[in-house]
């Protein structure tokens, strides 16, 4: 399989700009400057997590027995499709969770977020990623969900002080 572009690397890497961001300004500034973070922060998470499917749908896609009229995909394309749309249901929901208990909301990203990887790792290990890839995903969903933990217990202290 091809080696991961630099330039994938590069916007990985950026893609917790945002997520970091948030997370920090949770932590750092006071609870009262920072209420609707929290729903920018899980809002973020879901569009990353939604995001993370979308490489399984790319290599399904690739693939000539998708786009060749007339043949019907292969299993392991069948499951990349069904599995790369699964990030996006889980981001989906757990924006309407976020509506009613934003608690919740984070603590489903980050099951997402950790079923991604596992998925992901079983994926890799079978050779249906490119190189690098995986070493990127540890990197990303790793910082993802320590910000999403930061931002759960700063969430949790908010009540308990309240």
């Amino acid at each position: 399989m091809k080696r991961l572009p630099l330039l994938a690397m590069v916007m990985g890497i950026a893609s917790l700009i945002p997520i970091v961001g948030c997370a920090c300004a949770i932590i750092f500034l006071s609870p009262t400057v920072t209420p609707r973070m929290l729903e920018v922060t899980v809002g973020y998470a879901a569009v990353m997590l939604s995001f993370m499917g979308a490489i399984h749908w790319g290599l399904a896609l690739d693939t000539p027995a998708i786009i060749t009229p007339g043949q019907t995909p292969g299993k392991i394309n069948s499951y990349r499709l069904l599995l790369g749309a699964v990030p996006a249901g889980i981001g989906w929901l757990s924006l309407c969770v976020a509506m009613f208990h934003e608690l919740a909301a984070l603590m489903m990203l980050m099951a997402g977020f950790a079923a991604t990887l596992a998925v992901e790792r079983a994926a890799w290990r079978r050779g249906a990623m490119p190189r690098g890839y995986m070493t990127l995903q540890w990197i990303v969903i790793t910082v993802v969900e320590v910000c999403l933990l930061a931002v759960a217990v700063m969430a949790l202290s908010w009540k308990y002080t309240a």
